[in-house]
């Protein structure tokens, strides 16, 4: 999944932290920041932090994956560890919501 904008970074925060059942005041107390700051990331803030941004993502458990580049014709060597899309995510934590409420 290629993240385009600090709105789709926002996303995948907010997805991730669902996922992990944490409030944005929960992990704002986990990696030293506001929970203003966390609402203001996931609402897709294009000036936050890049370091607190990656501390953010380290301590959900997601994990960044570098490819080639669409401009780059290069295929890249070998193949990486299977990587969790943001879709699979989302639909996990849908998934699980449904089971505790019964749906």
């Amino acid at each position: 999944m290629w993240a385009h904008s600090a709105a789709e970074v926002g996303k995948i925060v907010a997805a991730a932290r669902r996922f992990r059942r944490l409030t944005q005041s929960e992990l704002a107390r986990a990696i030293g920041a506001t929970q203003t700051w966390v609402s203001e990331v996931e609402r897709g803030k294009e000036t936050a932090q890049i370091g607190k941004v990656l501390r953010a993502l380290g301590f959900l458990g997601v994990r960044l994956r570098t490819g080639v580049a669409p401009w780059n014709g290069r295929k890249p060597a070998g193949r990486g560890p299977p990587h969790v899309s943001l879709s699979e995510i989302i639909a996990a934590h849908t998934t699980s919501k449904r089971r505790r409420s019964g749906r």
